[in-house]
């Protein structure tokens, strides 16, 4: 569907890096409402209201008298640890709250866009295509994989995508990959680097640009939107020293096994983009690129 002036779109946890940097996209075409839970952080020229996914009845109301056209759920319980250690929790976000904002959705007629992980794979084999067999490790892949099945069922127009290692600048209050690697490095503490662990990083402004691409392009059922290149964390982690000056010594690698998690998560959870690619004619920045561009924004202080 095209994205008209007229239209109400609705951004769920706008406070993170990517509702932050999506809604900033979408606010010069159309109304953007965002919604936040902890931190009452958006872009200025997004209309921002509090929003706990665990409050069934409030998720209806509020979603009611927004009247969205399209409705873009990004809010979730997302740190593994977190939602191992509170399942009831992270099910009652996560899955529970998905549904009751599918439910809104199916009776306004409003298209819906979820994003979803690559933690819903076990890692056994990489480069996972929509068609593999999903089995995630953790909670958090478990309620994710649940909530793409009960927002299918109700909903089965929607678009879910599943997404790996999102890496840029967000909000005041978001944080990724590369901002703590630029934190610590860059203040000269040590950082431990897994050398085995296997992802598909997509730069922030491709996976926003994609979630419109989507749109426009109709597009129902699962997708995968990745980077084209898979690289280990410490791989990663390499190339964001060389792009913006930072100690690669201060690397400390690591095999995953050695560290102590609570939740567990897959070797190799890398995903298959070539799908999605297909029908949008999407085409990811490649990671040097990338954060060659992200550097010199990040000198300038241009992200903010």
């Amino acid at each position: 569907m095209k994205i008209a002036s007229s239209h109400t779109v609705l951004v769920t946890g706008v406070s993170g890096t990517l509702g932050w940097n999506l809604s900033r996209r979408l606010a010069g075409r159309c109304r953007v409402v965002g919604t936040f839970c902890s931190h009452k952080v958006a872009p200025s020229s997004v209309e921002a209201i509090g929003l706990d996914l665990r409050n069934i009845d409030r998720v209806a109301d509020a979603i009611r008298s927004i009247k969205p056209h399209i409705i873009i759920h990004l809010a979730a319980l997302t740190h593994p640890d977190v939602c191992e250690e509170n399942p009831q929790v992270a099910f009652a976000i996560n899955r529970d709250g998905t549904r009751e904002i599918a439910l809104a959705a199916e009776t306004l007629g409003a298209k819906l866009v979820f994003a979803s992980t690559d933690l819903v794979f076990d890692g056994s084999k990489g480069n996972y295509c929509e068609d593999d067999e999903a089995h995630p490790l953790s909670v958090y892949g478990k309620s994710k994989l649940e909530a793409e099945r009960a927002l299918l069922d109700i909903c089965p127009d929607a678009f879910v995508f599943r997404t790996s290692l999102i890496y840029g600048f967000g909000s005041p209050v978001s944080g990724t990959f590369l901002t703590a690697l630029l934190q610590r490095l860059g203040k000269g503490e040590s950082m431990k680097v897994f050398t085995d662990q296997k992802r598909s990083p997509i730069l922030v402004d491709d996976l926003a640009r994609a979630i419109v691409l989507a749109l426009e392009k109709d597009l129902t059922g699962r997708y995968h939107i990745a980077g084209s290149e898979v690289l280990t964390r410490y791989e990663f982690a390499r190339l964001v020293c060389e792009a913006f000056g930072l100690d690669e010594t201060l690397l400390v690698p690591i095999k995953m096994a050695e560290f102590d998690y609570v939740a567990k998560r897959p070797l190799d959870s890398s995903l298959d983009g070539t799908r999605f690619r297909h029908v949008s004619g999407f085409t990811p920045t490649p990671t040097v690129s990338a954060l060659g561009r992200l550097a010199e924004n990040y000198r300038n202080q241009k992200w903010k």
